[in-house]
């Protein structure tokens, strides 16, 4: 009577209908058989609680619990390395694959940075060369200043100096502008000096402000001139080279680098002022007069400051009479 009893109450369970026992008789676990924390009293009930959906973060948790205990008692330096050693490979691969990237973006960087530090140094240069050539060109600007002031200190006539402002030396004239005129006492006729006191030209036309000389070697101009060695006075004329030209009687030996300055006989020009040096000379026995080239001693094209000798002194008379050799002095 009890096992009909016993078995009505197995067939009454709903659950029991259609399965059989598995084992020798023995009832399962649970409700499945991986559920094994349900007969964990307070675990499953916790698990009961939370529900089928979060069971995996349970087991997340103790997985982690339990890591950390293995840990404390020194199996986990044993997890630790073999995890290690098997992720070895995988992250030589990565970085072996990741190091052209790195080296490629470590380039880039670098150039970026090369490059602007290129710029800045390009710049740099720059700056220093316009430096370097505004200090060179104050320095010229300084040595012909002092030239022309070491003129007007060995003078005894009164100068004036004047920066050139044009320049025209196309062959068939040569004449500059200077900046000053006659508001600054500038006329007509008055001598032009460079540096060194040698005579470049003469004030041709005058303005307020302004003035234009014509330079020696111009085809209008005619100097009178010394021949300083045999002291024969002579006219140079301009050419269209940019050279004098002078006829001197055959008597008077001419060579090459010969001096010829202004006479002062015209009362134009001071005397003494070197004009040109002998570049060619031409001639034969049969002929009364050289040919003479000369060649300035200033470079009239590269004039920016000049002097204007404002007053004439008169020549000196020791200076007409020629030079005596030492053979005829006795």
């Amino acid at each position: 009577m009890r096992r009909s009893r016993l078995r009505r109450g197995v067939d009454r369970d709903p659950r029991a209908r259609g399965r059989r026992w598995p084992g020798a008789g023995r009832p399962p676990l649970g409700p499945g058989a991986h559920d094994w924390w349900v007969h964990v009293p307070l675990l499953g009930a916790l698990v009961r609680f939370l529900g089928a959906r979060t069971r995996w973060l349970v087991g997340v948790t103790l997985l982690t619990v339990l890591l950390s205990l293995l840990g404390l008692v020194g199996w986990g330096a044993t997890i630790e390395d073999t995890a290690a050693n098997a992720l070895n490979p995988v992250q030589r691969v990565f970085r072996q694959a990741g190091e052209p990237i790195s080296n490629l973006l470590n380039d880039l960087d670098n150039f970026g940075r090369l490059d602007s530090e290129n710029r800045a140094l390009r710049s740099r240069v720059e700056q220093l060369e316009a430096e370097n050539a505004r200090l060179r060109e104050e320095q010229i600007q300084v040595r012909a200043r002092q030239a022309l002031l070491e003129v007007q200190a060995e003078t005894d006539a009164v100068t004036l100096t004047a920066y050139v402002t044009t320049r025209d030396l196309t062959g068939l004239r040569t004449i500059i502008g200077i900046d000053r005129g006659s508001n600054d006492g500038l006329r007509v006729g008055l001598p032009v000096l460079a540096g060194g006191g040698t005579l470049i030209g003469q004030v041709i036309e005058v303005r307020p402000h302004t003035a234009f000389v014509r330079l020696i070697t111009d085809p209008d101009s005619a100097i009178r001139v010394f021949h300083q060695p045999s002291r024969s006075e002579v006219v140079a004329t301009g050419d269209t080279l940019g050279n004098l030209e002078v006829r001197i009687p055959w008597t008077s030996e001419v060579e090459l680098g010969h001096i010829f300055v202004t006479s002062g006989l015209d009362g134009e020009f001071p005397q003494g002022l070197p004009v040109g040096r002998v570049s060619a000379a031409e001639g034969t026995v049969q002929d009364a007069f050289r040919h003479v080239v000369l060649e300035p001693i200033a470079p009239l094209g590269q004039l920016e400051q000049v002097l204007i000798q404002l007053t004439i002194p008169p020549p000196e008379l020791d200076i007409l009479e020629p030079e005596v050799s030492a053979a005829g002095g006795g």
